[in-house]
């Protein structure tokens, strides 16, 4: 789920992209769908698009602009399964399941064009991006970490094991926190170059200094 201005905007699996209006959070209405071809798994939002990750289907690129008649004007079928999307100056990063990370130019958001990938040979399940580094949740082979300042050539750069299947992935204020399925979640800092926030210089994004914290 994703939200701008007054407005829900869910990935409702089977179902595809709802809208909801929650200008009065008490009472939310149902103001719009597109039902997609896939299984609507989860989006992003970027300008007056929302970027679905749509299982089977690959990234579908659905107008918002009219929050109550979405419009899809573009897709790119992705050869795994798209579980997570995170879109960031121009580009979708896509959590492809078996098929690794896929990076798709979108700056022509009618004809989406694959750019570059890495297979991160295991499910690919959740996806963020904070400055030039792509985040995986990685399912049973934990948390990667890729250098994506060159789009089309992402580089491994980091790798910390989780205790049990890595799934969703969010970045924000300097931290990574990450879905663990039935082992909670994890929290990180973030990897900002060459030395870590905590001060861990690693030579480069390679080493975890720490975990923060865990939830069981």
């Amino acid at each position: 789920m994703a939200v701008s201005g007054t407005y829900a905007y869910i990935a409702n699996d089977e179902a595809g992209l709802l809208v909801i209006d929650v200008s009065t959070p008490e009472f939310p209405v149902q103001v719009g769908s597109f039902d997609t071809l896939g299984s609507a798994r989860r989006l992003a939002l970027s300008g007056s698009y929302a970027y679905v990750a749509d299982g089977e289907a690959g990234l579908r690129v659905i107008d918002v602009s009219i929050p109550t008649n979405p419009i899809e004007v573009g897709f790119f079928d992705t050869p795994g399964w798209a579980y997570d999307v995170a879109v960031s100056g121009g580009y979708a990063y896509v959590a492809d399941g078996e098929a690794g990370l896929r990076v798709i130019d979108v700056s022509t958001p009618t004809n989406p064009v694959e750019v570059g990938f890495f297979d991160t040979l295991a499910a690919a399940q959740g996806v963020a991006v904070s400055r030039s580094y792509a985040y995986v949740g990685n399912s049973f082979e934990g948390l990667r970490v890729f250098d994506v300042s060159d789009p089309s050539t992402p580089e491994e750069v980091g790798h910390k094991d989780t205790p049990f299947e890595a799934q969703g992935v969010t970045v924000a204020g300097g931290y990574v926190y990450v879905a663990e399925s039935f082992a909670g979640m994890e929290i990180f800092r973030e990897c900002e170059g060459p030395i870590f926030s905590d001060g861990f210089e690693s030579g480069d994004c390679t080493a975890w200094s720490t975990t923060v914290g865990e939830v069981p």
